[in-house]
């Protein structure tokens, strides 16, 4: 008897830990690498950690036979670069998949909000547009903020803030014919009025359509390097959390609306005055399950497992709160400053902090540093738990006082 199979299509940085997930219920992984080259931002892997490594050149029915040949048990996506992908394959082979049929939407941040309204749920008011005159008028017609975003992008790239007209014209202007990190051309862009309100993450994995809320996170955003709204912090939320009863109804509806019936998804909501709505969707998973082993226990990494491997598991289980065990948080400094980084003057200081557990140092000495205006863009990234919140909350402001100009010496280019 074979061992089970999952096909993980670019399972790249995060979702490698598909890899050991899959792997402690004796499940092989196979790779699918969605490109012939790897994505910009990619961090090559371990291959010997894959049963077998399949590369997509672009032929979609000699992919489907080689893959076909391994008797997979699952397809499903690492990165978003593999959303549409991961469909295809799952469709074709007749496992369990979201299907086709609204792939665009599961993808294209414009589509989905249109998917979304049409189903029922109050949606943000945008446009998709390529030419300046019309972004133009359409801003002065809904008048206030806007953001302006490439349709595919990922990770915060190439989002614009705009409080005018011109200012939405600037920004279309700056990134029309641009590649984004997931391999696309832009020719034209979302716009979409600017929601009021604090952003949240509901993570879930989805079975046969019943939807299991893995973690639900609170987001804290500083305005910085000339961007609105740039994440800093990410907090674990306990699951009897009130606003809880408001962000879950909401996320499920729109997986519904967006034919998730399977596998990870990662749902960016804001809570306006009119209530909860969607700022995006992302069909797989998001990057914070490997930090929530120690605070709840299984994340979408084990949930995934047991959807797709596991369905009767994961029926048993699924509806039951998590319980955050401990207070937790992600959280990331943002560089103000360009040149060769010389050292940081207070990580030590940041280290003996009491709820701190752990650093990653993306830019490290001797590199060079730049502003950090998205998501791949910090030059740090850090962990915090403790049993009492209050003092994790005065250990992230501490982490705001240190961070700044003076953590940095640099010298010019």
């Amino acid at each position: 008897m074979k061992n089970p199979r999952a096909v993980v299509v670019d399972a790249f940085n995060t979702s490698f830990g598909f890899t050991d997930a899959f792997g402690a219920v004796g499940a092989d992984v196979v790779q699918v690498q969605s490109t012939p080259e790897l994505l910009p931002g990619v961090t090559p892997v371990d291959p010997s950690r894959f049963s077998h490594t399949l590369v997509h050149d672009g032929d979609i029915d000699a992919l489907t036979d080689r893959v076909a040949s391994l008797r997979p048990d699952a397809v499903l996506a690492g990165r978003e670069s593999g959303v549409e992908l991961a469909d295809v394959l799952s469709d074709r082979l007749g496992l369990r998949s979201n299907g086709t049929k609204l792939s665009p939407a599961r993808r294209d941040k414009y589509l989905q909000i249109e998917r979304v309204r049409a189903q029922g749920v109050p949606a943000a008011r945008q446009i998709r547009t390529g030419d300046e005159a019309e972004l133009r008028a359409w801003h002065e017609d809904i008048g206030g903020a806007v953001v302006v975003k490439p349709l595919r992008g990922g990770g915060g790239e190439g989002v614009r803030f705009c409080d005018s007209p011109a200012d939405s014209a600037a920004a279309l202007t700056s990134l029309l014919h641009q590649v984004t990190t997931l391999g696309g051309q832009i020719d034209s862009v979302v716009a979409q009025e600017y929601l009021v309100g604090a952003e949240y993450i509901v993570n879930t994995v989805s079975c046969d359509g019943v939807h299991h809320v893995t973690d639900v996170w609170s987001t804290d955003r500083i305005t910085a390097n000339g961007v609105r709204d740039l994440v800093v912090t990410q907090v674990l939320m306990r699951s009897d959390d009130h606003l809880l009863l408001e962000l879950v109804p909401h996320a499920c509806q729109v997986l519904d609306a967006l034919g998730i019936r399977h596998g990870p998804a990662h749902v960016e909501i804001k809570l306006t005055p009119d209530g909860p709505r969607l700022v995006e969707v992302n069909a797989r998973m998001s990057g914070l399950p490997y930090y929530v082993a120690d605070a709840i226990g299984d994340g979408q990494l084990e949930w995934s497992v047991d959807a797709y491997l596991r369905p009767e598991r994961f029926h048993e289980r699924a509806g039951a709160p998590y319980t955050r065990r401990s207070a937790f948080a992600w959280a990331a400094l943002v560089s103000p400053v360009s040149g060769r980084l010389v050292r940081y003057r207070a990580l030590d200081e940041i280290r003996r902090l009491e709820s701190f557990r752990d650093m990653t140092v993306v830019v490290r000495p001797g590199e060079r540093i730049v502003p950090t205006t998205w998501d791949l863009g910090y030059p740090a990234t850090l962990t915090f738990s403790h049993a009492e919140e209050a003092i994790m909350r005065r250990d992230l402001n501490t982490l705001r006082f240190l961070d700044g100009e003076a953590m940095y010496e640099v010298e010019p280019d």
